[in-house]
């Protein structure tokens, strides 16, 4: 007897379990940001954005690009 075998998933589909680990990502990467730790936070949302392009990872990546590319000409020139 021949066992069979799962489907595998298709690039375009993301099974249950990948959204999950991408959420999982996401939270770590929130709770890191609250912490102060910006560079690690930002790593969390790629890896949760890479493995779920829908994921909510997509805006606080954004608003962490944003937070970051912030300069404020005043505070360097008294």
């Amino acid at each position: 007897m021949s066992k069979e075998q799962k489907p595998t998933p298709s690039a375009d589909k993301i099974t249950t379990e990948q959204k999950a680990e991408a959420l999982r990502h996401y939270r770590l990467g929130r709770t890191l940001w609250q912490q102060g730790r910006r560079g690690e936070a930002m790593t969390e949302y790629n890896i949760s954005l890479s493995m779920d392009p829908a994921s909510p990872a997509a805006a606080a990546l954004d608003m962490a690009n944003d937070i970051m590319d912030f300069f404020n000409h005043d505070l360097y020139n008294p």
